[in-house]
């Protein structure tokens, strides 16, 4: 349900020519250039630069630490009319409006080190929630890059993709394989045959999950490795005749905490990590949770860059 997309963040200069995100054009720094620009954007709802109809806003910020800038992003699309079904009182209790849009909310956190090497300093981090399909990165960072190009003349704010192999390696080689899960989208004849023709139609997927031992783990992981090299099918990955599976997930602790890769998508490899949370009252993360996993994970990404010591903890 909740996952994060990770990005990579450079400032350019007109050369293309990445600079210090501390010190560029006359000694300015990204940290304060970002929670100026979201201070100033707070609580202002606006359309999207790539999608006039769909609106975002900054609902906050949080206090974050002194390398990192962090908030809550809220976004929703109107241009259309929709019956509100309240599965409490089980009929329509409003209708949507073509002017209205339901705001939903994302987290982000900016990360930045202060490596004593100024080449390392030059790469920053964006951590973008994820909420089922949903991002958000097309709908508000252009609004940012554009701000930030309006008010540094000759410089430009780069936020591309983090390489997902790189992610996925990082996972595998520092963390721990605790399971590999086969998912199949379709019932087998077999499972069908137990079922209701009602309760058929309520199966989204079919696992078969290879579990490690309690305090145990897997240790060979270079067919996983091998795997993400070389965009492997999914039956190229495992086979299992009795089961012919359509996808492959790998659950792998680093630090205490749970993250899934999934492999099974031959070139459409992402660097999403799904994120082990419960949902809180509203449904989506709860904050301090959401920020605890971001900062582990900046860690995780910055040491594979070979940026060493750098953590963070972030405040609401």
């Amino acid at each position: 349900m909740f996952a994060i997309a990770p990005y990579l963040v450079e400032v350019k200069d007109g050369n293309k020519q990445s600079q210090d995100l501390w010190n560029f054009f006359h000694k300015n720094n990204l940290h304060d250039v970002l929670t100026n620009y979201y201070k100033g954007n707070l609580d202002k709802y606006q359309p999207s630069t790539n999608d006039p109809k769909r609106m975002f806003m900054v609902s906050k910020i949080f206090t974050g630490s002194a390398q990192s800038v962090s908030g809550i992003y809220q976004t929703g699309q109107f241009g259309y009319e929709s019956e509100i079904y309240s599965t409490g009182k089980k009929k329509v209790t409003h209708i949507r409006m073509k002017d209205e849009a339901d705001m939903v909310p994302f987290y982000f956190s900016f990360y930045f080190n202060k490596d004593p090497n100024a080449a390392q300093r030059e790469r920053g981090l964006l951590l973008l929630g994820r909420f089922n399909t949903l991002g958000v990165r097309g709908i508000t960072i252009p609004h940012l890059q554009q701000h930030f190009s309006q008010r540094f003349n000759n410089f430009s704010l780069s936020i591309e993709r983090v390489v997902p192999k790189v992610v996925m390696e990082t996972l595998l080689k520092n963390g721990s394989l605790k399971n590999i899960r086969l998912i199949k989208k379709s019932i087998p004849k077999d499972i069908a045959d137990v079922l209701s023709m009602r309760d058929r139609d309520q199966v989204q997927e079919i696992e078969l999950i290879i579990r490690s031992k309690r305090k145990s783990k897997f240790d060979d992981i270079n067919w996983a490795l091998n795997a993400i090299s070389n965009n492997s099918q999914p039956s190229q990955i495992l086979t299992i005749p009795s089961f012919a599976h359509d996808n492959v997930k790998l659950d792998i602790v680093l630090e205490g905490r749970k993250r899934t890769l999934n492999i099974g998508r031959p070139g459409a490899i992402s660097s999403n990590m799904e994120l082990d949370l419960q949902p809180g009252p509203n449904g989506h993360p709860i904050p301090k949770e959401w920020l605890a996993e971001a900062d582990e994970i900046a860690g995780n990404i910055m040491s594979s860059w070979g940026i060493k010591g750098q953590s963070w903890k972030s405040s609401l």
